[in-house]
């Protein structure tokens, strides 16, 4: 299965005196190398001034805690492979426990132990948790025991507690190497033969046998970090293990085996394309050929697989450090959350005035038909009103002038003639000539229709020696 979310791990080994880590990422095309480490002579430093310098190197990659892997030289480890029966898968824990003290020549108390099950055929491409670790060997159950010193642990936990360097498993340089080299082993042996690997290191080389059904053999040929041994010794160690490794894992000793070399080049050029040899020498081939890093690679290839074949973690729980990545996304999500919150409670109320009026809106829309129709009825009834109102008027006023000028035609004096009549309204208007205007005006105060009758300009003679007027009045509006 290819993770959906990217997974890092940091490795780190102590390597010719230097402390190194190396930080990987783990992508769905495989892993990758992000970053490194080298604190050199780390020993002549102080525990405060190397953590310093790592606390830099996680913060620069943004990290906090994440699952860190510290390689254990070979020298300080013992390998045990223990056989139980099948009906004890389940309790492995408890029988590993029952035979410890018999597996160690150390005293009863004073060491840490983990194990492993020994099936690296069908744990090669089980590094996801859920998937079942069981072995397939129809002879029982092989277990891997790792056992250490307390005393050298706790000492190694102190150091990086006081360097407030977080890590989270101490692992064997052996099953740290057989882990990453997991695939090309489990292809090797899948097909009925054995995988040699020899890792070189500056306190010796180690030489691990694997075979279908036997296991392997870990055999070290210690070196003198003062005096370099000779080609020819060297050739001659490495030829006497790997007899010996041979034939306890019950091989035929006239095949020519293949030992894959990593770690230090100390071994000579030509040994590897000598045919007089009884082995030959290849180099790791293909991504996994990291040189002296090998170590540090494969201890942050465990990091970032935490569940990889013969994962083992000799760190005591109690001192154990990680924190996820994903961890904080509670949080991130709970802090979101509440400025979501705030903003939508800072927008509640132009949403809901937003809201209501689009309501208001589409309840407009549904009544406009309804609405139009009422108001050109209500139009349409004012202007019936208007009309009315003009006719009733109209028949009001039409009898006033008729009455009127009958009886001006019957009170205005013979001689008076009444040239314009204007009817505006209650307003009255009369112009013309006549031998005496104010008996006009006073047949004119003296009507029945009109009042308040007064000159509305000033009088004038006409050559025939008549009086001009213009009289004006209010007309009465007679009770009904």
């Amino acid at each position: 299965m290819i993770p959906l979310v990217p997974q890092s791990g940091i490795g780190i080994e102590f390597r010719n005196g230097n402390f190194h880590a190396i930080y990987c990422k783990r992508f769905w095309k495989g892993l990758r190398e992000m970053d490194r480490l080298e604190i050199p002579e780390y020993q002549t430093r102080s525990a405060a001034e190397c953590g310093k310098i790592y606390r830099e190197f996680l913060r620069r990659n943004g990290l906090k805690a994440p699952w860190t892997v510290v390689a254990l030289p070979r020298s300080h480890v013992l390998l045990r492979m223990v056989r139980f029966p099948r009906a004890m898968e389940k309790e492995l824990g408890s029988a590993v426990e029952y035979q410890l003290d018999t597996l160690h020549p150390f005293e009863e108390g004073s060491v840490v132990h983990d194990h492993s099950i020994w099936n690296l055929g069908a744990q090669a491409n089980q590094t996801l948790p859920g998937e079942s670790s069981a072995a397939t060997d129809p002879l029982g159950i092989q277990v891997l025991v790792a056992i250490a010193q307390r005393q050298y642990i706790e000492a190694q936990a102190d150091w990086f507690r006081q360097a407030e360097i977080p890590v989270s498993q101490f692992s064997p340089t052996t099953t740290l190497l057989l882990g990453y080299l997991a695939a090309a082993i489990s292809t090797r042996i899948s097909s009925g033969g054995s995988y040699f690997l020899a890792h070189a290191t500056e306190e010796g080389i180690e030489l691990i046998s694997c075979a279908a059904e036997m296991g392997f053999v870990s055999r070290g040929i210690p070196l003198s970090p003062d005096t370099a041994p000779e080609d020819g010794e060297i050739l001659h160690l490495l030829s006497r293990e790997l007899d010996w490794a041979c034939s306890a894992m019950r091989l035929n000793p006239e095949d020519r085996p293949q030992v894959q070399w990593c770690g230090r080049a100390i071994l000579p050029s030509p040994a590897s394309g000598s045919g007089n040899l009884p082995f030959q020498i290849l180099p790791l081939a293909g991504d996994v050929s990291d040189g002296e890093r090998i170590v540090g690679m494969a201890a942050a290839f465990a990091a970032v697989h935490r569940r990889s074949p013969l994962s083992l973690n000799l760190l005591p729980e109690i001192n154990r450090s990680y924190e996820s990545r994903l961890s904080s996304v509670p949080t991130y999500a709970l802090a979101a959350l509440v400025v979501l919150l705030a903003v939508v409670m800072g927008l509640r109320g132009s949403v809901q005035d937003w809201t209501y009026s689009r309501y208001l809106e589409k309840q407009r829309q549904a009544l406009l038909p309804e609405i139009q129709e009422l108001e050109k009825l209500q139009q349409a009834n004012q202007e019936t009103m208007a009309h009315l109102t003009t006719l009733s008027t109209s028949r009001r006023s039409g009898a006033f002038p008729l009455d009127l000028l009958e009886e001006l035609t019957r009170t205005l004096p013979a001689d008076a003639w009444l040239q314009q009549l204007q009817y505006e309204g209650s307003t009255v208007t009369l112009s013309g000539t006549a031998a005496s205007a104010s008996a006009v005006l006073q047949a004119v105060s003296t009507s029945n229709y009109l009042e308040a009758a007064q000159f509305t300009a000033a009088l004038n003679r006409t050559p025939e020696g008549k009086e001009v007027f213009r009289i004006g009045a209010r007309l009465r509006v007679p009770n009904p």
